[in-house]
């Protein structure tokens, strides 16, 4: 049955993929080798190795102190030397002895890769020049132990450049390694026994084994190999980590701790019987691994390096293997020792949220309603405990901050004491508006209409008084508006009105306050008028 926290886990992180992949610069660079590349220096793009692969790598390096063929001949290998092929001067080289003895890169400097072969390690450039491996990680973190461990061996390697992101940021270059599969950004939870995502900016900056998620899964797909895995058919980048999605999702492995060599035995023996199935055709497995892996990640079990055939013959020898690796890892605790910080989860918003809660009083809320908020954080204090996934926490945070909203309060039968209240009312009441700052004015009485529904729906006492107390600084606040724009437009006004009623009253300046001359014109021409009207009489009776 598929564990319906994967599947949610499985389609976040394909979405994200298909989201960010359009818009993605295209930047690529001539494959080339660098030599001697100090390991240190290399990047990871995956957060977990399977330590038990490499205690058994170790086991059969170093012996007595010194290292063995079957060290140079994978370290040869891992620089491209296979099978002690080199090449001088553009003339190809073969030496058998180096290849089992010593590092050729070392014993011969000038020794070049031949055309057709490259370095095990290959290398995207990040931003600032940093290499960052997409493969050949537990040959690396491997090397590096053996060299801080035991002083031994060698702590540089040469390198095949396949692309060169350098130009990018680190945001953009994250996207693109997502985007183009050379990037893993799941690792397995040991606690939750689940793969999970996590922020990328959590990756190791070392090939340091202490710096690694331990992922028993990666280990044992080292251990499958030959009855189920020929790991020379192997094409998919991260292949390992795949088939642990995949066996996980089983359920088949829930309760194992992997605290113990029997943890690591019973998933040993489930695995062989699964992948058993898987290659028979079993309807329900063929079914599952297309689920969740063809689908959201286009991997098919060829690609994994899963045989056609089944060989149950080999099981034996890779127990053996595998009894021997938990011997070693749990004699060397410094390889043992694993990242535990990478999966820790980003609390703040949730520690609010508890806060928040922790201030009420229960008894002000139906149990129902208060109940909720508290099994809710229950729920998510668990999942932190246990290391859970980012995604889940922040659903949970989100339901805890609905379910506070939705708090229900217990009707109250509490007589409130308004005195204050009402004192705070009555000299708002006694205020002309008009003095005062109009939106200072009006939010008083939104305050005001806020504390008459307080009342109304039954508040607390205590919510009375917090928002009285907040009435009265309000009204303290409240300064009267400046006078003297008022009086001078007043003042204005009235000019104004007076001086049009003048208008209306007096007369023309042309009819008063002129010359006397004027009056001595006027009586002229009376007189004259007058003689003339004498005249036309006398002329009239004559």
């Amino acid at each position: 049955m598929i564990k319906p926290r994967f599947s949610k886990i499985s389609a976040a992180v394909a979405g994200l993929v298909a989201a960010i992949f359009v818009g993605v610069v295209n930047v690529s660079a001539d494959s080339k080798t660098e030599y001697n590349v100090p390991i240190s220096t290399i990047h990871p793009t995956q957060a977990a190795v399977g330590k038990a692969q490499i205690a058994s790598k170790i086991s059969t390096y170093v012996e007595n102190g010194a290292l063995t063929k079957d060290y140079y001949n994978d370290f040869n290998d891992d620089n491209g030397y296979t099978n002690g092929l080199y090449s001088l001067d553009g003339v190809s080289q073969t030496d058998k002895t180096l290849y089992k003895t010593n590092s050729i890169q070392s014993a011969i400097p000038d020794a070049q890769l031949t055309s057709d072969s490259a370095a095990k390690v290959p290398v995207i450039k990040g931003p600032g020049g940093v290499l960052y491996a997409t493969d050949g990680h537990h040959g690396s973190t491997t090397y590096e132990f053996i060299k801080q461990q035991y002083n031994l061996g060698f702590d540089t390697i040469n390198v095949e450049v396949i692309d060169d992101y350098s130009s990018l940021s680190m945001a953009d270059f994250y996207k693109t390694l997502i985007a183009k599969n050379q990037v893993l950004p799941l690792a397995f939870n040991v606690k939750t026994g689940e793969y999970q995502s996590f922020s990328l900016d959590r990756l190791p900056t070392h090939m340091y084994a202490n710096e690694f998620v331990n992922d028993p899964f990666r280990s044992l797909a080292y251990f499958w190999r030959k009855s189920a895995i020929d790991k020379d058919n192997v094409t998919a980048n991260f292949a390992e980590f795949y088939l642990g999605i995949f066996l996980t999702s089983t359920g088949e492995f829930k309760g194992l701790s992997f605290e113990s060599q029997n943890d690591y035995f019973t998933a040993f023996n489930k695995g062989n019987a699964i992948l058993q199935k898987l290659i028979n055709g079993d309807t329900t497995y063929t079914a599952l691994f297309n689920k969740v892996l063809t689908i959201p990640y286009g991997v098919t079990p060829s690609m994994l390096g899963i045989q056609s055939t089944f060989d149950d013959t080999k099981i034996a020898a890779q127990r053996q293997k595998l009894t021997d690796a938990l011997t070693f890892l749990s004699s060397t605790p410094t390889l043992a020792t694993s990242n535990t910080t990478l999966f820790d989860l980003n609390t703040e918003q949730l520690t609010k949220q508890i806060a928040t809660f922790k201030a009420l009083t229960a008894s002000d809320y139906t149990n129902d309603s208060y109940q909720k908020v508290s099994e809710l954080i229950a729920s998510a204090n668990e999942l932190v405990s246990n290391n859970g996934s980012q995604t889940d926490l922040d659903s949970l945070t989100s339901q805890i901050e609905q379910a506070l909203g939705n708090l229900v309060k217990v009707p109250t039968t509490e007589t409130l004491d308004t005195t204050q209240f009402e004192k705070q009312v009555s000299r708002f009441n006694n205020l002309t508006a008009t003095k005062y700052n109009a939106t200072d004015y009006q939010n008083i009485k939104d305050t005001i209409a806020e504390i008459q529904d307080l009342i109304k729906n039954n508040g607390t006492q205590n919510e009375l008084n917090t928002k009285v107390e907040s009435l009265q600084s309000k009204i303290d606040a409240l300064t009267p508006v400046s006078s003297d724009n008022t009086s001078t437009t007043t003042s204005s006004k009235t000019d104004l009105q007076n001086h049009n009623h003048k208008q209306h009253l007096e007369l023309p300046k042309t009819m008063v306050n002129q010359p006397n001359i004027i009056n001595r014109v006027m009586l002229g021409l009376v007189l004259f008028a007058g003689i003339g009207l004498t005249y036309k009489r006398f002329k009239l009776f004559s």
